[in-house]
């Protein structure tokens, strides 16, 4: 028994190495690129628009989980016939239409809530950025999403195995650029960002119009808008949390450029093994929550997490040098030590709350995945702001 348990498990350290450590790879250097404009304007942001770190968290979350599931419906109707693969299909116009209405309400939730907060500095600029920011990516998002499905689809890989990954990461590629180019904009022309506003909402109004979307189809997606609405206002614990610490992360200066990548880390690793133990659920492979077979994923992903976080801060750290001059300071090696283990915490309360969710008969694939993604978020920023105060001595 136990010679089996160590082949199944060295079997799983070497799928971890060699599927899950490449993609978790690949969607770090997405949000190291989307870090790299946060961290080289983060002070800008900070004093000239702190409603941003408040919904930035919230924003960053809120399109994996309204695009991760239009490739989940995408997938389901290549499948059954009901969609054609191709991008010309009237359906797909459709679905992006009804997934930026879905994201705009969340958005302008996230961005009433930090006025109401008391954080209301440019207020009025901060709401046409986020908006302007949902819409554009929105487009963007959901015809890379579109191709993304149909490809897999029609290359004979299943679209569920890829594209949820490459969605979110896309997702934390394009939205820090965009509010950043935004803010830029706006100091550089006020009457030109103005214009742009409403040529965007002129846009939003046109393929609105073009896709003929009805009322009534709206309503089926109620449930999806329900789960991430709640989500996204969840996520103002962290957006509250950021902007509230905003100066002393600005003072270690490369967690600012690695915030947007340490959770989309900490989002993936949880989401693996969410995924991976509902399966085993489902299967019948766990027959109780100290079943030994069950951490044998969570084991194998544990080895990843050094590697991860060395990259990380090398990479991360590369860049800031290159962007600010600043080294990487030996305080940042912090990050490289205790990575791995807030990393296992991520992953161990991902098997718990999967499993706990299953014994009261909720599938895990509608509810822990998106839950764990956004808890993941505060438990990251949580981290953050604890590693900053640890390297600059507050």
């Amino acid at each position: 028994m136990r010679e089996s348990m160590l082949s199944e498990l060295r079997g799983k350290i070497g799928e971890a190495y060699r599927v899950t450590l490449p993609s978790l790879f690949t969607s770090q250097i997405f949000g190291l690129f989307g870090g790299t404009f946060l961290g080289k304007y983060f002070e800008t942001v900070r004093l000239r628009f702190p409603g941003l770190l408040v919904v930035l968290p919230g924003i960053m979350g809120l399109r994996g989980n309204v695009f991760g599931s239009m490739a989940s419906r995408f997938s389901t109707m290549l499948y059954l016939g009901e969609l054609e693969p191709s991008l010309g299909d009237r359906r797909i116009l459709k679905e992006i239409v009804l997934r930026m209405v879905l994201s705009l309400i969340p958005v302008f939730l996230l961005w009433a809530i930090g006025v109401l907060t008391g954080i209301k500095k440019n207020a009025f600029d901060v709401l046409l950025i986020v908006i302007t920011s949902t819409i554009l990516v929105s487009f963007i998002l959901g015809y890379f999403t579109s191709f993304v499905t149909i490809f897999a689809f029609r290359r004979g890989t299943d679209p569920d195995s890829v594209a949820a990954p490459l969605v979110a990461s896309m997702g934390d590629f394009l939205t820090v650029p965009s509010l950043v180019l935004f803010i830029l904009l706006i100091e550089r022309s006020p009457w030109a960002f103005k214009a742009f506003n409403y040529v965007t909402i002129a846009f939003f109004l046109f393929v609105t119009a073009l896709s003929r979307v009805r009322l009534e189809e709206f309503s089926e997606l109620r449930q999806v808008f329900v789960t991430i609405t709640a989500l996204a206002l969840l996520s103002t614990v962290s957006g509250s949390i950021l902007a509230r610490f905003s100066g002393i992360i600005q003072a270690s200066v490369i967690l600012s450029f690695i915030y947007p990548s340490l959770l989309s880390s900490f989002g993936n690793y949880g989401s693996i093994i969410a995924a991976k133990t509902s399966t085993k659920l489902h299967l019948g492979e766990i027959e109780s929550f100290l079943c030994p077979k069950a951490f044998t994923d969570v084991i194998a992903l544990f080895t990843t997490a050094p590697v991860i976080g060395l990259t990380k801060i090398l990479i991360g750290g590369a860049l800031m040098t290159l962007i600010t001059g600043n080294p990487i300071p030996r305080s940042a090696y912090l990050v490289v030590l205790t990575y791995p283990f807030m990393v296992l915490f991520i992953m161990l309360y991902s098997y718990t709350l999967s499993y706990f969710l299953f014994q009261r008969s909720i599938d895990p694939d509608h509810v822990a995945i998106p839950l764990i993604s956004n808890n993941s978020d505060i438990f990251g920023t949580i981290y953050v702001v604890l590693m900053a105060r640890l390297m600059v001595g507050a």
